[in-house]
C-alpha cells in the first residue's frame, strides 16, 4: 500500500499520476521550482504564521504576542507580492497546486475573521487572487469553503 500523510505531497503525487496535462504541476523545471517553493512557503511560513496566532487561542492558551502578529503581517506582504499584477502564486497565468494550497490557508484565515487584528482587505492583491481562485476551483465551496468556515467558527467561539 502507498500512503501519504502530507496534503501538499499527496496532491503533487495525484497530479503527477492522474492529470491529463501539466497545468496544475508544470513539468518545466523553473516553473515547477516556483510551484514547489510556494508549496513549501505555504506549509512552513504562511500556515505557520497563521497557526502561531490561532492555535494557542483555540486550545486554551494565551493570546499571541505582537511579534506573532507582526510576522503574519510580514508574511501576508510577501504573499501579496507573489500575486501582484493579476498573477497566480507561482507567477503563472494559470492556477497551479501552489494556488490551491495557499487558497486553503488564506480561506481559513478569512473565515477565522479578526486574526491578530489584521485587516485582510488591505492586502488587495491577495483579495483579488482569492476571488479569482475560488471561481476556478471546481466545487470550491464543498471542497474547501465549508471546512474553512467550520474552522473559523471554532476559532471565533474561543475568542
Amino acid at each position: 500500500d502507498f500512503v501519504m500523510n502530507e496534503s501538499r505531497a499527496a496532491a503533487a503525487y495525484l497530479v503527477n499520476k492522474y492529470a491529463k496535462d501539466d497545468n496544475l504541476y508544470p513539468k518545466d523545471a523553473e516553473v515547477r521550482a516556483r510551484v514547489d517553493q510556494r508549496l513549501y512557503f505555504d506549509m512552513g511560513v504562511f500556515y505557520k504564521a497563521f497557526g502561531d496566532i490561532v492555535y494557542p487561542i483555540m486550545f486554551g492558551g494565551d493570546k499571541a504576542g505582537q511579534d506573532k502578529v507582526d510576522k503574519l503581517k510580514e508574511v501576508l506582504g510577501w504573499m501579496n507580492d507573489f500575486v501582484a499584477d493579476d498573477k497566480f502564486a507561482a507567477g503563472t497565468a494559470h492556477l497551479t497546486l501552489a494556488d490551491i494550497s495557499l487558497l486553503a490557508t488564506y480561506s481559513t484565515m478569512k473565515a477565522a475573521g479578526d486574526v491578530g487584528g489584521i485587516d485582510l482587505a488591505t492586502y488587495t492583491n491577495i483579495e483579488a487572487w482569492f476571488d479569482k481562485c475560488t471561481k476556478l476551483v471546481p466545487n470550491y465551496e464543498k471542497a474547501n469553503g465549508e471546512g474553512a468556515a467550520a474552522f473559523g467558527g471554532f476559532y471565533k467561539s474561543k475568542c
